[in-house]
């Protein structure tokens, strides 16, 4: 969403500008050479703007991946805890499924 009203600005800024520009008394040459020197000077921005939109995507992208790895790892140990529990619980009834399986037999 960001880019996108990042770029529709650039866009109406260019576009105002490039009227401008088209609009003043000055000769075509002169004209010509303003418009070749603002589409540069956009076109580094816009540069500029997608290098700083690319680096903050490869930090989200770590951020993420490191919260994942530590989500993981919680539920690891959660998931670990809960049978332990389980194991303790069931160990008290072991005695006696042992005690009635020598009785049947």
């Amino acid at each position: 969403m960001r880019g996108n009203s990042f770029f529709a600005l650039l866009a109406g800024a260019a576009i105002g500008v490039a009227a401008g520009i088209l609009l003043a008394p000055d000769k075509g040459s002169e004209t010509r050479k303003k418009l070749k020197e603002m589409a540069a000077e956009g076109g580094e921005k816009a540069r500029e703007e997608a290098d700083k939109l690319r680096e903050e995507m490869a930090t989200l992208k770590d951020m993420l991946s490191k919260e994942g790895s530590q989500l993981k790892e919680e539920g690891k140990a959660a998931i670990l805890a809960q049978l332990r529990k389980l194991e303790k619980a069931l160990s008290g009834y072991e005695d006696d499924i042992e005690e009635q399986v020598a009785e049947e037999a």
